[in-house]
């Protein structure tokens, strides 16, 4: 069951597409695209992908609340690369 907006702010953050499943939209009305946009809506990539866009799925997902949207992976790359290397 998915969380109440009223008990999680971030609930449409990290679980917008899994919402929108379980309400159906309306005639005429059309999915929010800044929330299908943020990196933690998206669908969680295999364990095993290392690349860019995987990366920063798993670390907006771990980072919710920061509202991360698909044009912030080149910075969210950039931070886990600087601190794997420290």
């Amino acid at each position: 069951m998915l969380p109440l907006l009223s008990k999680d702010a971030y609930v449409l953050a990290y679980r917008y597409r899994e919402l929108m499943l379980a309400k159906p939209k309306r005639l005429r009305e059309d999915c929010n695209p800044y929330y299908e946009n943020l990196l933690a809506n998206l669908p969680d990539p295999p364990e095993d992908a290392r690349d860019a866009r995987s990366r920063s799925i798993r670390y907006a997902k771990e980072h919710y609340e920061s509202f991360y949207e698909v044009t912030h992976i080149k910075m969210i790359v950039e931070w886990l690369d600087r601190n794997e290397t420290q």
